[in-house]
């Protein structure tokens, strides 16, 4: 599938794509481990394509989008914020990983690694030293990639999803110099 996977920077023409896909795989992630209302809640306020089409429009934001080659259709997505911080988080040139994604579907198919790619790509582009992210601490699929991609735990956060509070690992990968020059 890798070599089937095309990574760009999303556009506003891809804004259904981006909110249809957003939906399917928060909901396919969290659905089973959280009350469904508040789920749906989230999904409604949030990842709506009002909500996202600001989200893509709002300066320090990068969202990069996953293609299947063969029929052009959204497999995958990741959002970059270059304004956000984290106490864990030492370097004073870092970008956030805010979500990375990939449909249930193609998951160990090499999107997330086309996906990470990208975004470590993009981090290097704008001379960044570290990339970091939040990931929720019971989902270890993710943390087991992250570690893969040579992240490491620096800290935990809290995240509301609705009225209850989750638990983040806040993870850190520091950028050799190859890509940040």
């Amino acid at each position: 599938m890798t070599e089937d996977t095309v990574v760009r920077r999303a556009r506003a023409e891809d804004i259904h794509a981006l909110s249809d896909l957003a939906i399917r795989t928060f909901r396919d992630t969290y659905a089973d481990d959280n009350d469904p209302k508040t789920i749906e809640d989230y999904l409604r306020s949030s990842l709506n394509t009002t909500s996202l089409r600001n989200e893509l429009n709002e300066a320090g934001n990068v969202f990069l989008i996953a293609f299947r080659r063969s029929d052009n259709v959204a497999i995958g997505y990741a959002k970059l914020r270059t304004t956000s911080e984290d106490p864990s988080v030492e370097s004073q040139r870092a970008v956030e990983i805010e979500r990375i994604y990939a449909d249930k579907r193609v998951i160990g198919h090499g999107v997330g690694a086309a996906l990470m790619g990208a975004c470590l790509k993009t981090a290097g582009e704008l001379e960044c030293e570290a990339i970091w992210l939040g990931v929720w601490k019971r989902n270890q699929h993710a943390v087991l990639f992250y570690e893969r991609w040579e992240f490491r735990t620096v800290g935990s956060r809290q995240f509301a999803l609705g009225n209850e509070l989750q638990d983040d690992l806040v993870m850190v990968r520091q950028l050799p110099s190859s890509i940040v020059d």
